[in-house]
């Protein structure tokens, strides 16, 4: 049966105002990481700090498994833009000392998640969830390890912050939070942004949710908004697109991004894998870039891209990345080393 998600399904989290200090990032200690798989006791709401357990440390203190038993789903968080409403998810309440704001992902039933019986309190989880991981900071891409039992049927994504009911308190302005979003996957037709549906259909498994400021409700229990978003496929290094590689529609992460920021910014997000000279092609000419690099020629600045000699990603400059080259321009695999060769 086709599976059709509500972004914005009616749903009401009941939460308290958070005891949090008013002047810097939450320490207040009410809730210690978990270090026995039952320190940690979810009943109450709270603001996210240093002590929130992560989505790995929960699965895995309620009988889960954090390294085979999940699907990893990831968030970018938005661009700060002082003309749109609900943009400013970092803040003083949910920035740690180095400056990383904090996200956290909230799932409803499965493992850890809301109607949870794995706590020793009997409580599932509750509002903010868990910490998640920032795994790539330039593009600001969070990454949720979610239960992939076939119990966990949504998840929502927010800044860590219990704003909580009362307009008056200084945190309630800070909340931000997207809808509560299917993931147990989708096919065909199911979203527009996923033309060919999700990789598997039994979830959302490195997909990427995107935040939707067009679609919008207030929750009418907190008075602050619930925004809506758009799945797509997660390529890495903050490029996704609407088709999974394999498809018979995906090109190269770079071709098939709709990242808008990466679109306004080519050369700096979508560098030339193998553009060696700054030509903007790739000929032998940048193979002979590279063997000249390895045997020691000092480039003046501007005449040798470093990113774009290391063709395989590994870190280094080496023969390899030559050899890449020489291979792509043979036509027997493309730049990235995917086969077949196509252009």
């Amino acid at each position: 049966m086709k599976k059709i998600i509500s972004i914005l399904l009616a749903v009401m989290l009941v939460v308290s105002v958070a005891v949090v200090s008013a002047g810097a990032y939450n320490n207040d200690g009410d809730y210690s990481k978990i270090n026995d798989g039952s320190s940690y006791n979810p009943k109450d709401s709270y603001t996210v700090d240093d002590n929130t357990p992560t989505c790995e440390e929960a699965i895995d203190a309620c009988g889960g498994n954090s390294k085979t038993g999940v699907q990893y789903i990831y968030f970018q968080l938005p661009q700060p833009d002082p003309n749109q409403a609900g943009s400013d998810w970092a803040n003083k309440f949910n920035t740690d000392a180095n400056g990383v704001c904090q996200v956290c992902a909230y799932w409803w039933g499965g493992i850890a998640g809301s109607a949870s019986e794995g706590w020793s309190s009997g409580k599932g989880c509750t509002w903010v969830g868990y910490r998640t991981t920032l795994v790539d900071a330039d593009n600001r891409i969070y990454r949720a390890a979610v239960p992939n039992d076939g119990n966990t049927p949504l998840i929502i994504w927010g800044n860590g912050v219990n704003g909580g009911m009362d307009d008056t308190k200084e945190i309630f302005n800070y909340a931000r939070q997207l809808a509560d979003a299917n993931i147990e996957g989708a096919y065909p037709g199911d979203y527009e942004t996923l033309p060919d549906g999700t990789p598997n259909e039994d979830n959302m498994d490195g997909c990427i949710q995107i935040i939707d400021y067009s679609v919008s409700k207030i929750n009418s229990l907190t008075g602050f908004p619930s925004y809506g978003s758009n799945w797509y496929i997660y390529y890495g290094n903050g490029c996704y697109g609407e088709y999974a590689p394999g498809s018979a529609n995906f090109e190269s992460k770079h071709k098939n991004c709709v990242n808008p920021e990466h679109l306004a910014d080519p050369d700096k997000y979508h560098p030339t894998q193998g553009d060696v000279n700054y030509d903007k092609t790739v000929d032998i000419l940048d193979v002979l870039y590279i063997q000249r690099y390895l045997a020691g020629f000092k480039f003046a600045e501007g005449e040798f891209n470093e990113k774009n000699a290391d063709v395989d990603g590994d870190g280094y400059i080496s023969i390899i990345d030559a050899t890449r080259i020489q291979r792509y321009l043979a036509e027997i695999c493309n730049i990235d080393g995917t086969k077949p060769y196509t252009g």
